[in-house]
């Protein structure tokens, strides 16, 4: 019987698909639409715009709004952001008025549970005119981009109320870090 010998051209084939497979696993390298989760249910005929709800076409952002969400507590804020994005509690509702203060995850662990890992990943391409809509009791609230901006964690000024009604939406840049927050707001139209 004859031994194999050792050929230097595997040991390299193996690696780079090893390095393949982390890349993919990790979502490092995305293939595919910027967002997976695509909004193909109609307002008019799905149960799913009958509460609180999250539409940005222009990144084909489709998300559950959960509701009164503690920001400080931050077992309970990942729990959330597993089944959607969250409004920040003591915030707005729309049509109260004031500032509707929505955050959501940029990156997130790839072995965590939940849909909604990477919903604001691409936040930054919004541009000023862009369209947020959000449905809430049966209701469609229109709001057009006005202003993107980059702040530090601890400038919570973006979480007061405002003398008129607008949408804030929050994520931490860059994707995969902590550092920053990329905050989007939209006017009420």
């Amino acid at each position: 019987m004859k031994i194999p010998q050792y050929n230097p051209k595997i040991r390299f084939i193996f690696l780079g698909l090893a390095i393949l497979i982390i890349i993919f696993a990790s979502g490092i390298l995305q293939i595919g639409p910027k967002n997976p989760i695509s909004a193909t249910p109609s307002p008019e005929t799905s149960p799913l715009y009958h509460n609180f709800h999250l539409l940005i076409p222009a990144l084909n952002i489709n998300a559950p709004i959960v509701a009164d969400v503690d920001g400080a507590d931050q077992k309970a804020y990942n729990k959330a952001l597993e089944g959607g994005v969250a409004q920040l509690k003591g915030s707005s509702k729309p049509g109260e008025g004031s500032n509707i203060f929505i955050f959501g995850h940029s990156s997130f662990y790839f072995w965590s549970p939940g849909d909604y890992k990477e919903v604001f990943r691409h936040l930054d391409e919004l541009q000023n005119d862009d369209e947020i809509i959000i449905w809430y009791n049966q209701k469609e609230y229109k709001y057009k981009i006005s202003e993107s901006k980059v702040v530090y964690p601890d400038e919570v000024d973006v979480i007061k109320p405002t003398k008129e009604e607008q949408v804030s939406l929050m994520t931490c840049v860059p994707p995969g870090t902590t550092l920053k927050r990329l905050i989007v707001i939209g006017k009420l139209e």
